[in-house]
């Protein structure tokens, strides 16, 4: 069967094939368009399991939350280069991903998530979608992680993402009523409150949550430091437990200062968000996602 130049294009446009690719498929095909596709699929799986000892560090943290804000989700593209990262393509399918994490309201691990059918190509998975770009770009790209809130009508989820997609957030906060959840101020501290984990990465809300392992060998630390430093004996407790409250500055949200008002703690700020939307305002939890930290492997 003669191979046409108009069907290595359309070949070409269904996808996203070099043109010579295309053509070497519909021979190998007999000029059977499925069957070509189906070749260049396969290749392209093939190209890939070629790539898996690559790292992909470099990538995207997208995020979702639904309408009524009762839902969300974080997920990180990763690629070996920035330059596929800023790709459209790789863009465009990190946002479809996420956004299907939301719609569908799944809660699952991420081998799960690869296995559901794509809600844009219902008879692709997502796996299969990731595999498709693989083998139009020829790079190694893997998910790296999700994460998915889902709260009830007196919680509020929010998303922030900083750096051009280079750290995302996610929060939950939660208020006493349906209508303290929904709130404009209660969207606000959420916005703020992800913004606020963005820069100051916290891991801990308050400071009883702080393991004592590491509480006490902060504390062996900062009276080592004190005794290098040759501070007086006599006044070695009171600069270790200074020392220790800047600590926890660093590490507890609720401690930390506020990233627009230093002078203020961030606990200080949720209580006049509350005084304003009328009833207690709390963080139950959060999710901070930074580019390269699951290495894409």
């Amino acid at each position: 069967m003669e191979i046409t130049a108009q069907m290595v294009k359309e070949l070409r446009e269904q996808t996203g094939a070099g043109m010579m690719e295309c053509k070497q498929a519909l021979i190998e095909a007999q000029g059977d368009m499925e069957r070509a596709r189906l070749i260049l699929r396969e290749k392209g799986a093939a190209a890939a399991v070629k790539r898996e000892s690559r790292q992909a560090s470099e990538g995207v943290v997208v995020a979702a939350a639904s309408p009524d804000r009762r839902r969300g989700a974080l997920l990180e593209l990763n690629a070996e280069t920035d330059f596929v990262a800023r790709n459209d393509e790789f863009q465009s399918l990190a946002k479809e991903l996420v956004q299907q994490l939301v719609d569908t309201g799944f809660e699952g691990s991420l081998e799960e998530f690869l296995q559901q059918p794509s809600q844009v190509a219902p008879d692709r998975t997502v796996r299969q979608r990731v595999e498709d770009l693989v083998a139009r770009i020829r790079e190694k790209i893997v998910i790296g992680r999700i994460a998915t809130f889902s709260t009830d009508s007196t919680g509020c989820v929010d998303t922030y993402i900083h750096l051009g997609g280079k750290i995302g957030v996610m929060v939950e906060l939660k208020a006493v009523t349906e209508a303290g959840a929904q709130h404009p101020e209660t969207l606000h501290l959420a916005r703020e409150i992800g913004m606020q984990i963005a820069f100051g990465s916290p891991g801990y809300l308050t400071r009883e949550e702080v393991p004592q392992q590491l509480i006490d060998e902060e504390r062996e630390v900062q009276k080592q430091r004190a005794l290098n430093e040759g501070k007086p004996p006599q006044a070695i407790d009171k600069i270790v437990e200074g020392r220790l409250s800047k600590f926890f500055e660093q590490i507890c949200l609720l401690d930390q200062g506020y990233i627009r008002d230093e002078k203020k703690s961030v606990k200080q700020v949720i209580e006049e968000f509350s005084k304003t939307v009328g009833e207690p305002l709390t963080v139950k939890r959060w999710v901070r996602f930074r580019v390269g930290e699951s290495s894409g492997s």
